[in-house]
This record gives structure tokens, sequence and C-alpha cells, in this order.
């Protein structure tokens, strides 16, 4: 069987890195043969679609299994399209962890961890042990802080929208992601940390809800296609596409062109679902078509 391990380093004997689209190297692995592949992540310094581009790199590489520390929902999406199983909250040595997937002793995931653009501005985080999922909201230091952290904790206090946020400071968290522990209360808050206002609460669930609602829709899109052997493309809806262009910009397989407006190629979409999450007028939808 071959996987890919996100790795801080080229070897074995290197740790295994939390970030997924932004790790430093790929390891890719035969769990019979301990044969190692290292491929340094050409993605790394992306401004964005970091995610997509190496999801997309591991299903080239014929992967079965990804391990990681954390994945966000844009990879996980390309990862389900290609029927790659995720493990995430892995860390320790490389080497652990490979010896640790050979017993059974991980679970694949059923949906992402972490937000989008979760490794953009952060730094490698210590984590539990092996095995063990991230506490925290989003993971260290990175949550939804929404501007409203005070500097204080591990977090960056002043934070930027998701991902930059201080996830464990003093700044007001929320619950974490489908199939990761909360530290707080079920209101959003981190351990200890005294609640703001309604209103800024009120902005964190609302913020927290709209990240739930994508992932529910992806998984049920992802059941529908494996309960109906079709696979998902995505259609136009002409009467809200504005032509802008985004779309096609997103598009990590170029299937996407505009003659006026957005025009997609069946043939080539991967149903990723990355510009229905980008389309400003909610122009795009995922469908069904026949498996060619």
């Amino acid at each position: 069987m071959k996987i890919a391990v996100t790795s801080t380093g080229p070897t074995l004997d290197d740790d295994v890195e939390i970030r997924f689209g932004r790790c430093p190297y790929f390891l890719i692995i035969d769990t019979e043969t301990m044969q190692l592949e290292p491929i340094e992540n050409p993605n790394i310094a992306l401004g964005g679609g970091a995610g997509i581009q190496s999801a997309q790199l591991m299903s080239e590489k014929g992967v079965t299994t990804v391990l990681t520390g954390n994945c966000g929902p844009n990879a996980f999406s390309v990862f389900g399209q290609a029927g790659i199983q995720v493990i995430v909250g892995v860390s320790g040595p490389v080497r652990n962890a490979v010896e640790q997937f050979k017993t059974g002793a991980f679970s694949s995931v059923s949906g992402p961890n972490v937000a989008s653009h979760f490794g953009v501005n952060a730094a490698p985080a210590t984590q539990r042990p092996t095995g063990q999922p991230t506490a925290g909201p989003f993971g260290q230091g990175s949550g939804m802080g929404l501007g409203m952290g005070r500097g204080g904790g591990m977090g960056r206090g002043m934070g930027r929208g998701m991902g930059r946020g201080g996830g464990m400071g003093r700044g007001m968290g929320v619950p974490a992601p489908i199939g990761m522990p909360s530290t707080g209360p079920a209101a959003g808050f981190p351990q200890g940390a005294e609640p703001q206002s309604s209103e800024q609460e009120l902005a964190a669930l609302k913020q927290q809800a709209e990240m739930l609602e994508q992932q529910k829709q992806q998984l049920n899109q992802r059941i529908t296609q494996l309960e109906s052997g079709r696979k998902a493309v995505a259609v136009v809806d002409s009467e809200k596409c504005t032509g802008c262009g985004i779309c096609a910009n997103v598009c990590p397989v170029n299937a996407i062109k505009i003659n006026g407006q957005a025009v997609v190629q069946p043939e080539i979409c991967t149903g990723c679902g990355v510009c229905v999450s980008k389309c400003p007028t909610n122009a795009i939808l995922l469908t069904q078509a026949n498996k060619r």
C-alpha cells in the first residue's frame, strides 16, 4: 500500500508536519517495503490553493491514504473525489506514525478538521501525542479570531478572519469543526476565557455555522455520488453568473472558461467544489453526471 505523510524533512526520522497544503515535504511510502520517495512541496509558497494543488499531487502519485496533522475543506474535497482516505491529528516521527498506521491504530476522518487557509500564516505548533486530535478551535493558535482577541496566550490577538485569530489566547474562540473536540463551553469560548459581548459571540457562532453547513453540503454531495455511481461536475446558473472570472482563476484543473459567462467543461471537471465556494453570486452548483 502506498501512503503519503506530511513531514518537516525528507527522512523517516523527521516529524510529521501539522499543515497539509504547506508542509515542507511529502513522504510517499510503500508500507510493505518501507521504500521512501521524499517530495519537496512545490506549493508551500502559493498565495492560495496550496491545499488543492497538494491534494492533486497526492492523487497523481497514486496514494491511498494521507497522514497529516490537519486538513482543510478544499483539500479534503479533492481527496474525496479521488477516493483517498485522510487521517488527521498525527504527530511525532514519521517512522513511528507509519508503524502505528500499519497496526490499524488510526481511523480516517469523514470531514476536514480545520478551516480554509489554516496554514497560510500558521507556524508549526506542538500537538498532542500521535493519533490524538489537536485541541482548541481549529488547532493551536489558529482559530476564527474575528479581530476580537486580546493578544494573550498562544494566539495572535488581533485576528484577521478565519485562520489568523487567537485560537488559544484570551480572544474569542469558536466551537471546533466536525471531528474536533472543543476546549471550551458550547458557546465557543476557550477554557478559562471570559466571554465577550453577545454581539461578538453571535458573529463567531454564525461564522462557525456557515462553515459547518459547507462541510455538510460537501459530505452530502460525496454520499450522493457514491450511492449513484456518478461523478460530480460543476454547473453554471446563467441567470446568476456575471462572468467575473473568479471561478476560472481558482479551478485547479482549468475546467472553466469565460465566454461572457462561465462555461464548465464536464469532461475535465473533477467536481472538487472550489468554484462553488468562491463564486460571489452563488451561480455554480455541483450536480451528477455519468462516469466515463
